[in-house]
């Protein structure tokens, strides 16, 4: 294990700004259980791990090095820094420096649907005939992101559409609040319009998450097949170009009470991927 250096900790806070995040093709991870499953699930690579003298012998950081995280490259410092690096008032003292992975063309990712995910079972896991994609039309809370990615993780997604307009999937917000399910799931930036209709082209079903009266309810039969279901902004809702693509089918939430006008976005796509993937 290594002192933290000047260098690494001015590198630290940079990574808090995209264009550097682009730059080095890095990212930071903050928090223990994030940085537990970014290692458990070997998906991403740690580069350096940053802790406070206080975790060099707990049994969090005997569970990472046995888990097959490398000494070498864990560096210490002094947990007054470890705070002002963080993003969070209340701080555990683990930050990490992960490398991004390569992002996929929509090609691909539609041609890998199937393997993007590993199952736990085939009862509840979408099947290759029944894949699903989500569509992100200009998402732009980090917390909406992280638990956006995190459900998908969750119900088996395939792969994840990313529209212009979103906010960056590496923000230290977003990958805290998708607590290590960053970089699980493949995803793939794209001109949502554009890239709808290629994939309705190759067979998918383009499902549009809506709130307008005259959409069907999400109770009702969904269409067999793969599907891409699509999310609208936090505020706004579905741009309107989207709404018009040919063959698009508009689903509803239906609200069982009166009190509150919409629906937070996360909570909505995770409704009407349970939906899709429980009652076929």
């Amino acid at each position: 294990m290594n002192t933290a250096s000047q260098k690494q900790l001015t590198l630290l806070r940079k990574l808090k700004h995209k264009k550097h995040r682009e730059q080095l093709s890095v990212f930071l991870a903050e928090g223990y259980h994030t940085v537990e499953q970014i290692v458990s699930n070997k998906r991403l690579i740690i580069d350096k791990l940053f802790i406070d003298f206080e975790h060099l012998e707990c049994a969090q950081l005997d569970y990472l090095l046995a888990s097959g995280l490398h000494a070498d490259r864990i560096y210490t410092t002094n947990k007054s820094t470890i705070k002002e690096l963080s993003d969070t008032e209340n701080t555990s003292g683990w930050l990490a420096i992960v490398q991004i992975p390569k992002s996929d063309s929509l090609d691909s990712l539609l041609d890998a649907a199937s393997i993007a995910c590993e199952p736990i079972s085939k009862t509840y896991s979408t099947m290759e005939n029944d894949s699903i994609l989500i569509a992100l039309d200009q998402i732009q809370d980090p917390g909406n992101m992280g638990t956006i990615i995190r459900t998908a993780v969750w119900f088996g997604v395939q792969g994840i559409l990313l529209g212009e307009g979103c906010v960056d999937i590496w923000n230290p917000k977003v990958v805290r609040s998708s607590v290590g399910a960053s970089g699980m799931v493949a995803h793939a930036t794209a001109k949502l319009e554009d890239a709808l209709m290629q994939c309705q082209q190759k067979g998918w079903t383009i499902m549009l998450l809506d709130g307008s009266a005259d959409a069907i309810q999400l109770s009702s039969e969904l269409p067999k097949g793969p599907k891409v279901w699509v999310l609208g902004n936090e505020s706004r809702g579905l741009s309107a170009r989207l709404k018009e693509i040919p063959e698009s089918i508009r689903y509803r939430i239906e609200k069982q009470c009166i009190g509150v006008d919409s629906l937070n976005a996360a909570m909505a796509i995770g409704i009407a991927l349970y939906r899709s993937i429980n009652f076929k």
